[in-house]
């Protein structure tokens, strides 16, 4: 059900009482601003970055970040008004209208979304959650790095008897001349 049908059914609900808080799941202290700087630095970040993988990290990243922010104003934009809204059919008596509105709007919320439309919603409650794809791929590559650098140990070369990287946990043997 989405939320605002959810919203609908607690105003109509309550018809004679006075609108409920809303239960949308978004940001109400958002600081627009800051995320639109943000989405500038990382969209800055995005084009020095010629590693496809992080490229592609930092393009979630910046999508997430820019629905979160549209997210956010319509949700708050949908709170404001639809009270109102209700208000005036109330006072109308026009309750087969508003009926009408949210059987229109679970109609339109009732399909299951598509694989594109799932991934999107995912990235964008990430921004919402404050994950960074980028951020998670760079704690990856740094804990396999340092997994690596560990199990390495150094093994003797044999034309120069100096020693090489292995991820070999055996030492290696001298060779019998």
């Amino acid at each position: 059900m989405s939320s605002i049908s959810k919203m609908y059914d607690s105003f109509y609900a309550s018809a004679a009482s006075a609108p409920q808080a809303s239960n949308i799941d978004y940001d109400r202290r958002l600081d627009t601003p800051s995320m639109v700087q943000e989405i500038k630095t990382l969209q800055a970040k995005l084009n020095e970055t010629v590693d496809e993988d992080e490229q592609r990290a930092l393009e979630e990243d910046v999508t997430g970040k820019i629905l979160w922010l549209c997210w956010c104003g319509i949700c708050a934009e949908v709170e404001e008004l639809l009270p109102k809204v209700v208000d005036y059919l109330r006072r109308e008596a026009n309750m087969g209208g508003l009926f009408n509105m949210s059987l229109a709007i679970r109609h339109i919320t009732s399909a299951d979304p598509g694989d594109d439309q799932t991934h999107l919603q995912r990235i964008m409650h990430d921004a919402g959650a404050g994950t960074s794809k980028h951020q998670l791929l760079l704690v990856a590559r740094d804990a396999e790095q340092a997994k690596w650098s560990s199990t390495n140990r150094g093994a003797v070369a044999i034309e120069n008897e100096g020693t090489i990287p292995s991820t070999s946990s055996q030492t290696p043997s001298k060779p019998v001349v």
